[in-house]
């Protein structure tokens, strides 16, 4: 495992000690260019950012990533009530403030979609652009695996009991030694042909590290998301990147954003599936360097 970035904690209003990550060892960003966020999915590291911010670094461009609160660091139990998209933007909006970023770019994959729309309809006017990967306006369950009564087994996702929460408890920690679930993650989540085995066993380390009702929780929040009315609010440039062959968040998802974001681009990678920055990074790496560039 990689560390990515140059590791940061700053201690937020309410308290709360939050850990970040940025390409510059100043507590300020370099003025000039514009700052990239980049916004993780659910219950994932840094991962699949891998190849993006090789990128960046070899270019001298300046990022940061933040860890969201009740993730990586055990205290899932003492934030539970503030582990969700809401709070996970307005910590954001404390960092960038805490740091003088008045201009970034916001690039976010899966629910960090969810998480930069939420900054983008609070704050308008500190976003010059954003680009959304695999993500969705609304509940994503409808659609998953393409099934549309997928939604309707979630709810056993749900369920609280005891001997189940320990069950599901130990398969998940257990997770990164499992060849099975590996593999599945490795064909599900990403064109497994080329992408090599050594970042699945990274994210699955990442991920067994987070508790597993935390997985839960933000899976319940994501079947009450829906921002598809306001997103004619957003009038900031957008690019929508989904994989055609995504299982997660079926390309369908995309084309609502892409629909309901005025003005925005469309990219479409025909042999991906739900981490296309992974699957084909030269082709979405290029898309996010030029909007960087028209809005620097």
């Amino acid at each position: 495992m990689e560390e990515l970035g140059i590791k940061k904690t700053l201690t937020l209003s309410d308290g709360r000690e939050i850990v970040y990550r940025t390409s510059f060892t100043d507590i300020r960003p370099p003025k000039g260019a514009p700052l990239i966020v980049f916004n993780n999915g659910l219950v994932c590291g840094n991962a699949w950012w891998y190849y993006t911010i090789k990128l960046f670094d070899s270019m001298g461009i300046h990022y940061l990533m933040h860890e969201y609160r009740g993730h990586f660091d055990g205290k899932f139990q003492e934030d539970k009530a503030k582990v969700n998209l809401q709070q996970f933007s307005h910590d954001l909006a404390e960092i960038l403030d805490q740091i003088g970023a008045d201009k970034v770019v916001m690039v976010g994959h899966s629910m960090g979609c969810n998480v930069t729309l939420n900054y983008v309809l609070a704050r308008p006017e500190k976003v010059l652009a954003m680009a959304l990967i695999s993500g969705t306006p609304k509940a994503p369950g409808e659609h998953l695996f393409n099934f549309k009564y997928a939604h309707n087994l979630l709810p056993f996702l749900y369920f609280d009991n005891p001997i189940k929460n320990v069950i599901c408890n130990k398969l998940w920690k257990s997770s990164p030694y499992n060849a099975l679930a590996l593999n599945l993650v490795h064909r599900l989540g990403t064109d497994w042909e080329r992408v090599p085995y050594k970042i699945i066993k990274w994210y699955m380390k990442d991920l067994a590290s987070i508790d597993f009702q935390l997985f839960v929780q933000l899976i319940q929040q994501m079947e009450n998301y829906n921002v598809l009315e306001e997103l004619h609010k957003v009038k900031i440039p957008s690019l929508v990147v989904g994989g055609s062959k995504d299982p997660m968040c079926p390309l369908i998802l995309q084309k609502m954003l892409h629909e309901n974001l005025k003005g925005s681009e469309f990219l479409v990678l025909p042999q991906s599936k739900h981490v296309p920055q992974i699957d084909n990074p030269e082709l979405v790496n290029g898309r996010i360097l030029a909007m960087v560039k028209r809005v620097s």
